[in-house]
Order: C-alpha cells, then sequence, then structure tokens
C-alpha cells in the first residue's frame, strides 16, 4: 500500500469512528444520561443576617454557585454580616448583596434559609421576611432551610400541614405550628427542602440542587441546553459524515 492510500485509509476510519462516538453522544443527550449544568441562571435568594451558622450558607452557597445558579445574599442592612460557628465562635464575614426590604419574591426562583439561632431569631419577625416566604409558597417556588431555619416558615404561618425536619431543639415549635417533625438528615415534602444541622449538609446540597432542578424555571432552562447540545452535535455528525465520504 502506497502511502497516500495509506493516509486516505486512516482519515476515513477516523471520521468513521469519530462519526460513531457523535451518535452515541446524541443518543446518550436524548436519553438524558449526560448531565447538564442544571441551574445556569437559576436566581437564589439567601437570607442571612449576623449570628448565621457560617457552613449552612457558605456550603449550600458554593455548591448552588457551581451548577450556575445565581446566588443573592439578603439581609436586614447593606455591608457585611458575620458568621459563626455552633452559635458560639465568630468566623467570617459575608459581603450583602442587596437589603431584604429592596426585593421581591418575583424577583428570584428559590430561596434557602441557612441556620443559626441568632440568625433565624431576628428573620423570622422582619415582616419582609415573611412576606417573602409567603409569596414563594404561594407561588410554588423551591424553599430550602436547614437547623434553625424553619423558624422562619413557622412565623410566617406555612408550616401546618407539612413534614419537616430541623434542629431537634425546635421540633415542639413545628408541632406546636402544624406541621410533622422527622428526626432525618433530610426532608422532601413538595417543594420543601429541610435538614437538620452541618453535619448533614453533603446530603442537604444534593436534595437542594436535585429540588431546584425540577422546578419550572430550571426544567425550562434544561431543556434549552438540552436542545443546544443536540443540535451541536447534530451538526458535528452530519460534518464527520460529509467527511468521511470524501
Amino acid at each position: 500500500m502506497r502511502i497516500a492510500d495509506e493516509v486516505i485509509f486512516l482519515n476515513e476510519a477516523a471520521s468513521r469512528r469519530r462519526r460513531r462516538q457523535l451518535i452515541s453522544a446524541i443518543a446518550q443527550i436524548q436519553r438524558g444520561r449526560i448531565k447538564m449544568i442544571e441551574l445556569t441562571n437559576f436566581r437564589v435568594a439567601v437570607f442571612a443576617t449576623d449570628g448565621f451558622e457560617e457552613l449552612e450558607l457558605t456550603e449550600p452557597v458554593k455548591a448552588l454557585r457551581d451548577t450556575g445558579a445565581q446566588v443573592s445574599i439578603l439581609a436586614i442592612k447593606e455591608g457585611q454580616i458575620q458568621g459563626l460557628r455552633h452559635d458560639r465562635d465568630k468566623t467570617i464575614k459575608v459581603k450583602v448583596d442587596r437589603a431584604i426590604r429592596d426585593v421581591s419574591a418575583a424577583e428570584f426562583d428559590a430561596v434557602h434559609l441557612p441556620g443559626g439561632t441568632v440568625n433565624a431569631d431576628n428573620l423570622r419577625m422582619v415582616p419582609e421576611v415573611q412576606a417573602f416566604l409567603r409569596a414563594m409558597q404561594e407561588a410554588g417556588k423551591p424553599i430550602a432551610a436547614i437547623c434553625h431555619a424553619p423558624w422562619e416558615l413557622v412565623s410566617a404561618g406555612l408550616v401546618r400541614g407539612r413534614t419537616l425536619t430541623s434542629y431537634h431543639t425546635i421540633q415542639d415549635d413545628i408541632r406546636n405550628a402544624g406541621g410533622k417533625w422527622l428526626d432525618r438528615a433530610v426532608v422532601e415534602d413538595g417543594n420543601w427542602v429541610t435538614s437538620r444541622q452541618p453535619d448533614d449538609l453533603p446530603l442537604f446540597n444534593r436534595a437542594i440542587i436535585s429540588l431546584f432542578s425540577r422546578s419550572i424555571p430550571a426544567v425550562q432552562q434544561n431543556d434549552k441546553q438540552l436542545a443546544g447540545s443536540a443540535s451541536r452535535v447534530g451538526i458535528l455528525v452530519g460534518k464527520a459524515g460529509r467527511d468521511g465520504s470524501r
């Protein structure tokens, strides 16, 4: 075989192999087996103030931003808020993106409520927080809460008839508000996902992303991404086919 013939043979083999790979890729996309970025441009509000439990804010925020979500830290006032560890030791300060009084539920697709006894106890009595949470619930948008943060849902009048978890010391508050309390790392109930404490964060973060990605805005975004990816793969398959026929 001449060198020129060998080159043609290798090019044709590479083209056929590339085409098979691309056809396999588009088939996997159509079956939903390729993991896409689930929360690109998905808008998440995080309510916090001085005394928030550090990891219950920073870890979910990181997990959400890693999926492409747009996360905004909302507090009673602008500036910075002080984090704590185990309600005692001061840790980091976090920059506030906007004041709660300046936002509306219509601007966001979901909300996350980190815990911390002082944090949740202060936020639960803020009328704007209560109104925001009621509006999110009325719209059926996802709500995530951990540790003492379900206090905020109690004060917003949203717990009756719901099943959730929290830090164990506020289980009576949840029951007295008409909720069903479970001692589990993560509890999902409709558009809510709740968790107990920092030790549960790995499971909680996965549950947050799963719940948020199933909401209407995220599903619509995923459909667009899948359609775009399938279109791009289809173009490449066609190009590989033409290249292989030359």
